[in-house]
């Protein structure tokens, strides 16, 4: 088991959420007495959080290409076989937790609470820069 920890987008470095820790960027010191409960995220005081997988976006792209590619050889076999990875994939990797303000992501979180759901894009763009 990982201890947990934060990386910071801002920074780019990963902080240990176990030792107080200070982020150049961040408005708080990076460690709460239980970092289980997200009210606002130590590096920009954000209080929106979302849930993903710790999983390569871009290896699962992989992934379904090779399937798709193998369509004409295999029958469409490949799409079953690849949907059944991405099955077993799913229920194998963790989550993480993500602040929509900054992207920090915290890892290693044991027990995520029921309120931290998946992403929201209506929740996404009150946190977007005007262009």
């Amino acid at each position: 088991m990982i201890d947990p920890y934060f990386f910071c987008e801002l920074c780019e470095t990963k902080h240990s959420l176990v030792d107080v820790v200070d982020c150049k960027h961040g408005e708080d010191q990076l460690a709460w007495d239980n970092y289980n409960e997200f009210n606002k995220c130590p590096a920009c005081s954000g209080s929106h959080f979302y849930r993903q997988k710790d999983f390569n976006r871009l290896l699962g792209c992989g992934i379904i290409i090779f399937g798709i590619l193998l369509v004409p050889i295999t029958y469409g076999i490949s799409l079953a076989i690849v949907a059944l990875v991405d099955w077993f994939l799913y229920n194998r990797v963790p989550d993480t937790i993500a602040c929509y303000k900054c992207k920090g992501e915290f890892f290693g979180i044991n027990s995520i609470p029921k309120n931290i759901t998946s992403f929201d894009h209506h929740i996404a763009e009150l946190y977007e820069e005007p262009s």
